[in-house]
């Protein structure tokens, strides 16, 4: 296995954990919205769970090109 390919998965395992964390944050400002006892808090706790969800967004369609170029490289690999 090349050096490129044992790098993206590295990254790809790196961004899986983020995305992890992502969700994990999200669930954290969810519940901390339902206990909040104002509205602006709530507000605050509602805006940081959206902005978590998009960045795991963002992070799912970044490991999503990193495992089509493990692939791409495997198969170039397998061709040489």
């Amino acid at each position: 296995m090349s050096n490129k390919i044992k790098d993206l998965e590295e990254i790809a395992e790196i961004i899986t954990i983020a995305i992890a964390r992502e969700r994990s944050s999200a669930r954290y400002y969810r519940e901390a919205t339902r206990k909040a006892l104002t509205g602006s808090a709530m507000k605050m706790f509602s805006i940081l769970e959206m902005q978590e969800m998009g960045h795991e967004e963002k992070l799912r369609a970044q490991l999503q090109e990193i495992e089509d170029e493990i692939k791409l490289e495997k198969l170039k690999e397998n061709q040489i």
